[in-house]
């Protein structure tokens, strides 16, 4: 008795109909006529048909389909290659299963720069010196910030911490390599990494047993290793373009041991446009936090920690 081969979808017709059109009041609620006579109902109508002629031909791939498609994926000279390793009687010696992994690992490599991520992951791979990279769509970071430019990419690339001096020279090797790898009518740019520098000034409570001289270290260890752009293995850093907010300081200074809590914190950005600001019910300002631009690293110019006593019991 031979095997049955599995239904691999077994929607009808009238399945992906019911499918589309509950989908209408999500997608579009706008959309309220659903009869019939509706040319949008006649639409779906015939992509379910089409569809459902797609699923039949799906649950019929012989192993000729595979062959031929095999063929599309790997190139024209994938069968004549494979004639010449295993002669005349090679596709008998063919293993599909196989064939079937390594073309769709073959497919699955990034050789084409497409996506942000492709920028991404072929900027890291162009040059063993680059630490991290930020795509930025539609952006010609080299001339201007804040400007969108259709057809422009701009890849950020931070090089290790060894190799910060070769940066001129890292970005003429990562530029040559995905200008071979982008898509005709992509202007690329790439550039260094722009920082926004801030200084923070805190003041901390100890508890009763601690002493403030062991205290500041911990406090500034922390608060470097949070705002970190670069870090050791497995070790968080700061994305791109997040925000600063006083809160998440809060937390992590609290959080620290011999902290008994922390008075007040106050972010001070290299442009003081950068304050975010929020008003409360008595119509006050609260500073909240530090605006980052989606192309920025945050850098720690200074921080201060002061210790008082005076609350502690």
């Amino acid at each position: 008795m031979p095997l049955e081969l599995p239904n691999l979808d077994d929607r009808t017709y009238d399945d992906l109909v019911a499918e589309a059109l509950s989908m209408i009041p999500t997608y579009a609620p706008e959309w309220t006529n659903h009869n019939p006579s509706d040319p949008g109902i006649t639409l779906i109508e015939l992509f379910a048909y089409l569809t459902e002629m797609q699923i039949y031909r799906l649950n019929r791939v012989t192993e000729d389909n595979v062959i031929s498609f095999l063929k599309l994926l790997n190139g024209p000279d994938w069968q004549q290659k494979r004639k010449e390793r295993d002669g005349e009687n090679w596709q008998k010696k063919l293993d599909l299963r196989a064939e079937i992994r390594q073309a769709v690992l073959g497919v699955r490599q990034r050789y084409r720069a497409v996506t942000c991520e492709d920028f991404e992951f072929l900027a890291l791979q162009a040059d063993n010196r680059v630490a991290r990279t930020c795509c930025v769509p539609r952006r010609d970071l080299s001339m201007d910030f804040d400007s969108e430019r259709a057809g422009h990419i701009s890849v950020i690339i931070v090089p290790k911490t060894d190799y910060r001096l070769e940066i001129e020279e890292i970005i003429t090797n990562v530029q040559q390599q995905l200008e071979e790898q982008k898509l005709l009518g992509t202007y690329l740019h790439i550039v260094a990494p722009k920082y926004l520098s801030v200084s923070i000034e805190t003041t901390v409570v100890p508890l009763p047993d601690e002493k403030g001289e062991q205290i500041k270290p911990r406090v500034e260890n922390a608060v470097k290793k949070f705002l970190q752009p670069l870090g050791g293995n497995n070790e968080k850093v700061w994305p791109f373009g997040r925000n600063i907010f006083v809160s998440e300081l809060y937390q992590l200074i609290d959080q620290i041991p011999g902290v008994n809590y922390v008075r007040s914190i106050d972010v001070q950005p290299e442009f003081s446009s950068r304050r975010i600001e929020a008003k409360d019910d008595k119509v006050n300002n609260i500073f909240v936090g530090i605006e980052v631009k989606p192309y920025e690293l945050v850098e720690l110019k200074e921080i201060k920690v002061e210790i008082n006593n005076k609350n502690n019991n």
